[in-house]
């Protein structure tokens, strides 16, 4: 396409240029490539599908992206050069100057944005946002850690909004500038502004600024930053018409001051790696692919390298920076060899380009010049945080990082780390917040804990932290305040996991294993996490010995857990040896607890015999020790024995009184765990309403508690309960359901439960056609577990189930 004059806009596609009224107009690529494409296609209304396949080929990005792009035209062509045409598109509506006209006279320039080598990627739809609090304040400051993208998004901010400021924008660099004395001279060179010999250069600056609506970006103002507050606020005072844009990696502080932290790019989600429409559109993605394809035009995001992508971006925090480091050793090695590498990602991640400042040469400079510029009281803070793993409450941080001081001094020091970008701050529904570090931030705040030799106290003050937490008593009262004390310690589960990785080198670790792995073992089996659980469990009770009540418990806890995922032969030595523990140590309940299990392993290999013995055993000693909660576990295993052997009418009473204790002493997990027992055994006795009414509330319970192997559970009863009512498609989409959270937890269903499933599932398949079925399975398999739950309450809340 020629070039094309509109007026006093005219558009040269080979020079990639706009200009208004004879100067160039600062918009991003994209929006250079839609104005093209809807100047090309001005004779009709153009497709939104069709702008986004011309304007991003061969890339997936959400319909807003356009709207974005749109709106920037807009602001610079006005409102009325792209019309919206109701279901069919948009069209260009300018008619182009006719040929003989002479070209508009150019004006003097309005703008000093230095021109962009690259394409902008990522954040495009907070430029928007941004151009909204720029209209609302007069000092917008842009924060973030280095490498974030600042400085590239305040330019194309800047871009975005020059039609707004008739006085132009202008762009300072502050960030060669380590002299405050230099400051205002920098700003009046920019502004093309002379000093005057009369008069003060600030002084100056106000006068001339004074009648301009104008938009001065000072960049890098971290190194300057009380200098630059105290310059913002002069001017500010003194020019109306004066809007501040600022890059910095705190705030000002100045009155009136909009601070934007601006968000790391933003990633696949972990588990989304199949999807590869989702990869490739991520933000991060986007710009790691852009940045490769310069360095190796051959490069795409296909089926063989999205997984090594995502897990790169999302190793690297989202960091555009850290992402174009990465994205340019495609040059020389592949995506998983750059993934395997980064590790060393300060080695990894480094540029031979001179034209970038020294400190944004490398992803180590940039870190490194961070953390030099804090004083040292806040170096050492930054530096024992590191010891955290994904996250950290105030508490944590005062027993780890405070060296005795209380909280509000540790407040204190978590502030100022959140003001320079370091440590970022989330906050939870349930009241509570939670600092923490990007992971590029952690890992070079680690080296130099390590290298300050304050690592081995650290560490050791985190593990008596997480052990002193973990002990707190699990709610069994309350199915809310259950799902409370499991949300908490699952935003914890790295701490808990590095917490007991530390054991190994620990004064007194060994002890404090076995102690975490028993405050945790009810944690393990409610979160689904039983493989990961019996590691655990079955690691600390091999590094502690000692033949006592502690490591009796560990053995019986990481016996329970094999059993739940398939290791019963493990499972089995472990009860043999806790058993002769606590008959060494005479300790008759410990020896009833392995008993127990011993039974349910009996049970399940099929010696009914031996395990009718031992559950006789584990009662007698329970009924006479009075301990209800010991009774209520015991009457359910007895009952488990029964149903398993296929004598549900016998199984049926011990499950009462086991569920009318439980209830008397108002335990609601114990609750939904027999109710659901006692549900199956209902329905293979005949007794349907009672077993619909006890599935209900197991969902109830499970929903409230956020226990996933209790709701695991309930799927099995809401399939065979469908069934029954002869609702066959959703009778295989709850067994879908419930084949989901199995496979995810890597449970194994013990005998009674895999025998009952089985007949209901042969009785499906038989009634449905096998498309049918594994439609409606796989429609099962792949619901969240919260809209499972949902769906099968709802759907025992319309069906009055009676028996077959």
């Amino acid at each position: 396409m020629e070039a094309l004059r509109f007026g006093p806009l005219e558009v040269r596609p080979s020079q990639r240029q706009l200009l208004v009224a004879g100067s160039p107009a600062a918009i991003g690529a994209r929006a250079f490539d839609l104005l093209v494409a809807l100047i090309e296609r001005r004779e009709r209304p153009v497709s939104k599908s069709e702008l986004l396949e011309v304007v991003w080929p061969g890339l997936v990005v959400e319909e807003n992206n356009l709207q974005v792009q749109v709106s920037a035209l807009r602001k610079v062509l006005g409102q009325q050069a792209i019309a919206t045409i109701p279901g069919r598109g948009y069209r260009f509506t300018l008619v182009p100057a006719a040929a003989e006209e002479p070209p508009s006279s150019p004006m003097p320039p309005r703008h000093n944005l230095p021109a962009q080598l690259t394409s902008f990627i990522g954040q495009e739809e907070d430029l928007r946002e941004y151009a909204d609090v720029l209209q609302a304040t007069r000092l917008l400051t842009l924060t973030g850690i280095g490498g974030c993208g600042k400085t590239r998004l305040a330019l194309e901010l800047a871009g975005w909004v020059l039609p707004s400021f008739p006085d132009g924008v202008w762009f300072v660099d502050l960030a060669s500038v380590v002299d405050a004395q230099r400051l205002p001279s920098s700003v009046a060179d920019a502004l093309q502004i002379r000093t005057e010999v009369d008069s003060p250069i600030v002084e100056t600056l106000c006068r001339r600024l004074h009648p301009r609506q104008t938009l001065l970006l000072l960049d890098n103002c971290e190194q300057l930053t009380n200098a630059c507050a105290e310059l913002a606020q002069r001017l500010l005072d003194a020019a109306p018409g004066l809007r501040i844009l600022a890059t910095s990696r705190e705030g000002l502080n100045v009155p009136g001051e909009r601070i934007v932290a601006v968000r790391s790019l933003r990633c696949p989600a972990v588990g989304s790696e199949s999807d590869l429409d989702a990869v490739r559109s991520s933000e991060a993605v986007r710009l790691f692919a852009d940045r490769a394809r310069s360095v190796d035009r051959t490069f795409s995001v296909d089926a063989t390298t999205a997984s090594d992508i995502a897990e790169i971006c999302r190793r690297l925090d989202g960091i555009p920076l850290a992402i174009e480091l990465a994205a340019a050793r495609i040059k020389v090695l592949s995506a998983q060899e750059i993934r395997s590498r980064l590790r060393e990602r300060f080695r990894l991640l480094t540029s031979g380009t001179s034209a970038t400042l020294p400190r944004q040469q490398t992803l180590l400079a940039v870190i490194r010049w961070s953390y030099d510029h804090l004083t040292a009281e806040e170096q050492r803070p930054l530096r024992l945080l590191s010891v955290f793993s994904e996250g950290w409450t105030l508490a944590a941080a005062t027993t780890v990082a405070g060296d005795g001081a209380d909280e509000f001094v540790v407040l204190d020091a978590l502030t100022r780390l959140v003001d320079r970008s370091l440590v970022v701050i989330e906050r939870f529904p349930d009241g509570t917040s939670r600092y923490a570090m990007l992971e590029t931030v952690r890992q070079y705040a680690q080296e130099q804990l390590d290298s300050s030799g304050e690592g081995f106290d650290a560490r050791d003050r985190h593990l008596d932290y997480y052990l002193a937490f973990a002990r707190l008593p699990e709610p069994v009262h309350s199915a809310r305040q259950h799902a409370l004390w499991m949300s908490r310690l699952r935003r914890e589960l790295e701490n808990l996991v590095q917490a007991l990785a530390w054991c190994d080198q620990a004064h007194d670790g060994a002890r404090k294993a076995l102690a975490l792995v028993n405050a945790l073992q009810s944690f393990w089996l409610h979160a689904g996490l039983m493989q990961l659980g019996y590691e655990m469990t079955r690691n600390a009770a091999e590094r502690e010995p000692t033949p006592d009540a502690e490591r009796a418990d560990a053995l019986i806890g990481a016996a329970a857990l094999a059993f739940g995922v398939d290791r019963r032969t493990e499972g089995s030595a472990h009860l043999e040896e806790a058993l002769a523990i606590a008959r060494q140590l005479s300790d008759h309940v410990r020896e009833a607890s392995a008993k127990r299990l011993l039974a349910y392993a009996a049970g399940e290999k099929g010696d009914t015999e031996t395990a009718f013995r031992l559950m006789s055993d584990v009662l007698s000693v329970v009924r006479a020790v009075g301990d209800d909660r010991f009774l209520l576990e015991a009457l359910n295993s007895m009952a488990e024995l029964h149903r398993g052997a296929g004598n549900a009418d016998a199984a049926v009473p011990l499950y009462e009184e086991a569920l009318a204790l439980a209830r008397e002493h108002r335990d609601v997990l114990m609750t939904a765990i027999i109710c659901d027992n006692l549900a199956r055994a209902l329905i293979s006795s005949g007794k349907i309403a009672e077993a619909r009414d006890l599935a209900r509330e197991v969902l109830d319970i499970s929903s409230e508690a956020r226990s996933r192997w209790i709701g695991l559970c309930a799927f099995d009863i809401a399939s065979a309960l469908a069934a029954i009512q002869a609702d066959w498609t959703f009778a295989a989409r709850m067994r879908g359901a419930a084949e989901g959270r199995v496979r995810s937890m890597k449970h194994c269903r013990d005998r009674a439960d895999a025998a009952f499933l089985g007949q209901w599932t042969s009785r499906i398949r038989e009634s449905l056609a096998e498309p049918e079925y594994q439609a409606a399975f796989d429609a099962g398999y792949s619901l969240p577990e919260d809209r499972a739950g949902a769906e099968a309450l709802a759907w025992l809340a319309a069906n009055d189930v009676k028996g077959e």
